[in-house]
């Protein structure tokens, strides 16, 4: 069978597999930041240990996005995506088996591998199958999966946590994710295209990658020392810092002795590309900094319970579910301004929200809480997507579509790790400062200046991208009006 035949024969099976691996691996993040608290009490995690097990899970899911998109661009997306699907599964079930902390931490890495393995074939699965306005409709699709498991999540984690002991619920958590794979596993052998391997020359970008995870746990580092030892801190942001310098230079280095980089100049020498990722990055860090700090002020903080949570959280993921399956007709009329608008839109919701949690009593946070939820869940929806579509669109099939989707996931994923690190251990560190409900609302204040600061950045990025658009357009209007002028 031709690609042209299983294009048109297979496409949506292949999109309903690629839609219900999102759900499933976005299913675990939204129930796994329900169990924190009781992870923690369980397992007697610190502090220290819970922010590990909180980032480390996105910076393996990172480190792998690149090694195997270039896999997927050679031998096929089949094969890497059965593998990391088993990984994820498995892993997810020594997860909740585990006796200690330390356990957790590996099962999350291990997690993390498998799922970085999957969602960079599944990226690279809509771009080979899809074109256009079809792509942006399909990554649409893919990104509802996180509305419908931000929907769903909550929900179940919330009623397995009030119906179980909470040293057994939050096993169930990891538990949840086996039967999931098994089903998926199972659709996945039957309908992925087999592709051919390519011929072209393989090869891991190894140093690069131990460079850019360096970056990432140095500056994950700084957070985990605490306080007062800023010395230590700044030694490692320092470290953070020279890495950041050493793997760009290195990059260079690597492309002119032939190797395919991490970071190569055909994904540099695109604008659009670059600027859409920093999108992406900035975006993807506040976002997730965001929920997991909310979840830990109202489940420790304000003492909802998960159950009451979980029913408070359904707001914001019917507004994600909603947004994103028709982002893509939005991307298509209003274009980068939309998105500019889109993130200014979420800033200014999550800065009425955090006026709210600052002044309102306990009762009026409740309530707040839903509307401004709703409206966050909607506007991301509106960000994601379409910035995704429009920033793989600057690259072309020479340029390797599985590596440039390998290396806009990888940047979402590090920099949500950094941002999850700082926001957690800022949040935890001004909770512990003092007692009372006081101490929660000024911590939840401090770590939204983090958040609104992330995305001040993507919301730059943005802009940026909207100007050049704007420059490039006139160019080509000018460029067309004098060619009729001189026919003329």
């Amino acid at each position: 069978m031709t690609q042209a035949e299983f294009d048109s024969h297979h496409a949506r099976p292949v999109l309903g597999i690629c839609v219900a691996m999102g759900f499933t691996t976005l299913l675990d993040q939204t129930i796994f930041g329900l169990a924190l608290p009781h992870l923690r009490d369980s397992l007697h995690a610190s502090p220290d240990e819970l922010q590990l097990i909180v980032s480390v899970y996105s910076i393996a899911f990172g480190i792998a996005l690149v090694p195997a998109g270039r896999l997927g661009d050679l031998i096929g997306r089949r094969l890497l995506f059965l593998v990391g699907l088993t990984m994820f599964s498995g892993f997810s079930l020594v997860g909740g088996l585990a006796a200690s902390a330390q356990v957790v931490i590996v099962a999350r890495v291990l997690q993390g591998v498998g799922a970085g393995m999957i969602n960079t074939q599944v990226l690279g699965l809509i771009q080979d199958l899809f074109r256009g306005d079809s792509q942006a409709r399909a990554l649409g699709r893919y990104a509802s999966a996180g509305g419908m498991a931000g929907l769903a999540g909550p929900v179940l984690g919330g009623l397995i946590l009030a119906l179980t002991p909470a040293d057994v619920g939050w096993r169930l958590m990891f538990l949840v994710n086996v039967p999931f794979g098994i089903v998926i596993f199972y659709l996945a052998l039957r309908h992925l295209p087999r592709s051919r391997s390519s011929n072209a020359r393989f090869s891991i970008d190894a140093i690069g990658l131990l460079l850019l995870s360096a970056v990432t746990l140095f500056s994950m580092l700084a957070t985990l020392q605490g306080a007062d030892v800023q010395l230590s801190a700044r030694t490692w942001l320092v470290g953070a810092i020279a890495g950041a310098v050493l793997f760009l230079l290195w990059e260079r280095r690597y492309q002119r002795q032939g190797g395919v980089p991490i970071l190569g100049a055909g994904l540099t020498g695109s604008p659009g590309y670059v600027l859409g990722t920093l999108v992406a990055m900035f975006q993807f860090a506040g976002g997730t900094t965001f929920g997991m700090v909310t979840t830990l002020f109202f489940l420790d903080g304000l003492k909802t319970g998960p159950l009451l949570f979980a029913l408070l959280s359904i707001a914001p993921a019917v507004g994600m579910m909603v947004s994103s399956a028709r982002s893509w007709r939005f991307a298509a009329r209003f274009g980068r301004p939309g998105v500019v608008a889109a993130i200014a839109a979420y800033m200014a919701a999550l800065m009425v929200l955090g006026a709210g949690v600052m002044w309102l009593p306990v009762i009026g946070i409740l309530l707040l809480y839903p509307l401004i939820g709703l409206l966050l869940g909607a506007f991301g929806g509106l960000i994601h997507a379409p910035n995704q579509a429009m920033a793989l669109a600057e690259i072309g099939a020479g340029e390797g579509r599985g590596t440039a989707a390998g290396f806009f996931q990888l940047s979402q994923r590090l920099a949500s790790s950094v941002g999850m690190s700082w926001g957690i251990g800022l949040f935890l560190g001004g909770a512990k400062a003092q007692g009372g409900l006081l101490a929660w609302r000024q911590a939840f204040g401090e770590a939204l200046i983090l958040i609104l600061g992330l995305l001040g950045g993507a919301l730059a990025a943005a802009l940026g991208d909207w100007l050049r658009r704007r420059r490039q357009n006139r160019a080509l209007r000018v460029g067309a009006l004098g060619n009729a002028t001189g026919l003329e």
